[in-house]
């Protein structure tokens, strides 16, 4: 079930979206989406591409463009990474 392709936001069920919008709601807390949040169904991709990622090198690049500071981000990574093994994702996504 990895991938290092991105994966693309519109092939993402409805129901795993709202299960990776709560994944980052755990792992970011200060950024509350909407339902109607633009960036929603990206952020959902970015924490399934991180999910999927063959490495955690790999796992930093999808959201590398958040944060100049890649230190920044491993600990985002790595909850995420970490956390994503326990979600029971309807969609088979990845290679």
């Amino acid at each position: 079930m990895k991938s290092s392709v991105p994966i693309d936001p519109a092939t993402i069920r409805e129901k795993d979206k709202v299960k990776l919008i709560a994944l980052y709601g755990r792992v970011c807390p200060n950024d509350v989406l909407t339902s109607d949040d633009p960036r929603r169904d990206c952020i959902a991709a970015e924490m399934l591409d991180i999910g999927l990622a063959n490495s955690s090198d790999s796992a930093l690049q999808v959201i590398a463009w958040w944060d100049p500071l890649i230190e920044n981000l491993k600990p985002i990574v790595a909850s995420v990474r970490r956390s994503f093994r326990n979600l029971k994702l309807e969609g088979h996504y990845g290679a």
